[in-house]
Parts: structure tokens; sequence; C-alpha cells
């Protein structure tokens, strides 16, 4: 059979030679192709909007590691580390009090005075020059003339506080003024403030100094913010604010291993032996058990000195024994209502019993109270260095002049006790030799 079907052929196929390899260049496709956008334009500009789910610090914050943190890098130096440092001749760096001390003349210009009157004076010339060509502009309509107030009255008007206070402005030109405002000062802040620097008719009734309470200082204290007031109901307000007051809180976690805060209200019974307590003068009694009742159920939030971005100085003031004190807020805490899973509330007690301290609660109390006090025991030790520095200072004053005038004193007399020196020395000689030939002999 004989296949009698038209054949199509490309050019490639008519240009393709018989056993030779076919290789294909180009594209297929040989139009170029055209992209079209049919979307409408965007009818307002892009707007920024926050992203709460994800803290944008992550992206800058660096974190190093402990390696980069561990790593010490060698610094390569000289033996000198760079300075030429004369140890043969002390007077090489001995400075003369007595010379004067040359300026560079950069820094003699900072140094000079102010003179307001020579800058007027530049100032006025530069204005005062005359130029023909020039003139001031002239509006031939008088609709624009304002008339019923003279220019000067308006002037006066307008600048009267900037006049007022202008005495205030010259102060600080030349040098004696400075030197006067700053006696000055020290005077004014002897002078004890009575009036409020704002309000008017405000004054001071008392002077009260605030200082840290060295008996509390010991006991750690938190700031405790609730979302809403945790009082109890259904309870009057007094005995109410008496169970705000006696109240506990406590970390716990329930039975799915999720941790929370446990609000704890002291029962009746509890407040009614508080007040036996109070009324004969003990804090608490030995062996008594006080029950509380949980109240609430908290999540919380805490924030203290290793927290970032925790201020780390923060303190509360108290009116205590006639006086004012601080004391360190070093935690603080923000609680939110959190929603039990099941709607029946739980019986939970909290039972309390007060003992005495241990000893390692006891040493944490006196290394607390040893941070406060050494601040003012180290400012006490630098006062005592710094007046002793002076004192042998000026005692080595003394000691050098001393030594200077016995110095010129034991010249003068050498100078003329020389002969007699050298015949003191000449017996001293032949005593030596004396001495010598003597024990020769004996030996």
């Amino acid at each position: 059979m004989i296949n009698l079907s038209p054949q199509v052929k490309t050019m490639s196929q008519l240009n393709h030679k018989p056993g030779s390899k076919h290789k294909r260049h180009g594209p297929d496709f040989i139009c170029k192709p055209r992209f079209r956008n049919t979307l409408p334009d965007v009818p307002f500009p892009g707007k920024f909007l926050p992203c709460p789910f994800v803290e944008l610090e992550r992206f800058i914050d660096y974190k190093p590691t402990s390696l980069e943190m561990e790593y010490k890098y060698e610094v390569q130096c000289e033996m000198d580390i760079g300075l030429n440092l004369d140890l043969i001749d002390p007077n090489t760096y001995k400075v003369d009090s007595n010379a004067e001390i040359q300026l560079n003349e950069k820094d003699a210009i900072l140094l000079e005075d102010e003179d307001a009157n020579s800058k007027q004076i530049k100032r006025s010339a530069q204005h005062s020059k005359v130029v023909p060509w020039m003139r001031k502009t002239q509006y031939i309509s008088s609709e624009f003339n304002r008339f019923g107030v003279a220019a000067d009255r308006q002037e006066i008007k307008v600048g009267y506080h900037l006049t007022k206070n202008k005495e205030n402005l010259n102060l600080f030109r030349d040098r004696q003024s400075q030197i006067d405002l700053i006696k000055k000062s020290f005077e004014d802040c002897k002078i004890p403030i009575r009036k409020h620097f704002s309000k008017k008719g405000v004054t001071a009734i008392e002077e009260v100094p605030i200082l840290p309470d060295f008996e509390l200082w010991k006991y750690p204290f938190a700031l405790v913010q609730f979302d809403a007031d945790p009082a109890p109901t259904g309870y009057a307000p007094e005995l109410c604010d008496s169970m705000v007051t006696q109240s506990h809180i406590k970390g716990m976690q329930d039975d799915d291993g999720e941790q929370f805060v446990a609000y704890f209200i002291p029962t009746v019974e509890t407040l009614q032996k508080k007040l036996t307590d109070k009324e004969e003068g003990r804090n608490f009694t030995e062996g008594v058990v006080y029950e509380h009742v949980l109240n609430r159920e908290y999540t919380w939030t805490v924030k203290n000195k290793n927290t970032k971005g925790f201020e780390r100085d923060n303190y509360f003031v108290y009116y205590k024994d006639g006086g004012f004190h601080y004391n360190e807020l070093e935690t603080k805490v923000r609680l939110a209502r959190r929603r039990r899973v099941g709607h029946e509330k739980p019986n939970t007690q909290l039972h309390v019993t007060y003992t005495e301290p241990t000893e390692a609660e006891i040493q944490t109390m006196t290394n607390r109270m040893n941070s406060l006090l050494k601040n003012y025991d180290s400012d006490d030790e630098d006062d005592k260095k710094s007046e002793k520095s002076g004192s042998d200072e000026g005692s080595a004053k003394e000691e050098k002049a001393e030594e200077s005038n016995s110095e010129k004193e034991g010249s003068t007399d050498n100078e003329k006790d020389g002969g007699s020196d050298d015949d003191d020395s000449d017996d001293d000689k032949k005593k030596s030799e004396s001495e010598k030939g003597s024990t020769d002999e004996s030996d």
C-alpha cells in the first residue's frame, strides 16, 4: 500500500537535510504579548492600619546571644597605650600654679563678654544707609488708611509686657552682673518658700521632711489594680471596708492546669478575732487559725524590675507617726475578672496561721535594709574622705614649708661650720685607725 495523502512541510523541514540533527531556534510565538489592566483606579491613597497581633518592636529589637555577650574582644595596643610618658624626669608634667594660662584663640573668643552696644551700632549702620534709587511704596487711595488710633499708641499697647520685663533681658551682658547673679542665687535659696509658684493665694502652712520608712522598708510592696471594686456584696459598708483591707490574694491552679489568682475575704469570726487582737494591742495570736473564703477569681499581668519597659524607680508616699515617709514599689499587678467554666461557686477556704519569720526571711529583710543604708553610708564616707584629703593637703603644705625653712637654716650653718666639720672628720679617721690597730694586736 502506498500513502498518497498530501503532506504539509514547514520551512524548517524543507531546509532540514537528511542525516543531520534538527535544532530549533527562537520562540514559537512570534508576536509580542500586550498586557492590559482592566481594573479601575484606586479611589483613595493607601492608609496605615494598626496591627495589634504583631508587635512592631520584634522587627527592630536586637537581642544578643549568650555567645556574643560572653565573647571578649582583644584590644591590640602598644605597651604605653599610645601615651608618650616620661618616667625619668618628674618635672616634665609639673604645672606651675603661678604661671598665666594661655588660652587658644578660638577659646578666647568664646569667653569674651558680649557687647550689646557694638551689635546695635553695626545693625543701625546697615539700616541707616541711604539708597537713592529705592523708595517706600505709597498708596494714593485713602481706603487703606486707618483713622482713630495713632500708630505710636498701638505700639505701646502691643509691646507693653515686653517693655515691662525688659529689665531682665540685659542681666547677663557683662561679667560682673553674672557674678552678682550667681552670688544672689546662693542667698535666694536660703529664703523659705511659702507661696505657690503658679496659684495665687496658696501658701504653705507647714514644712515636713519626707524620709524613707526604716520600719517597713524590709518588706517588699506591690501595687495591685482591680478591673472593678472587689468589695463583696450583701454586707454593710463599714464591714465591706474592713473585709477589703484584710483580704488576701493567692496564686492557684485549677484541674485543667490553668493558673489564676484567688481573692479571699475574711469571715465574720475572723474579723471579730482581729478586732480583739487590736483592742489588746497585738498584731496576731499565735496558734489561732484565721479563716478566709474565696470570693472571686482573676487573671493577672505582672510587671517587676526585670520586665522590659518597667520604670525602676517607683515610690509611694504616706503619712505615719506625725511625718511623711516613702517606700519602694517593686511590682505592679493588674487583675482582670476570670470567667468560671461551671456556674457553681467553689467552696474554697484559706486558713492563715501567723508564725515568726524564718532565718532565710530574716536574711532577705536585712539585705533590703542594708541596700537602703549602704547608699547613705557611702555618701558619708565620701564626705569624710574629701575632708581628710583637704586636711592632709594642708598639713603636707605646712610640712613642706617647715622642711624648706629647716633646709635653708641647715645650709647656712654648714657654710659657717665647714672648718670645724673637717677637723671632726680627721679625728674620726684617727679613732678608727687606732681601733683597727688594737684589734690586730689582740688577734
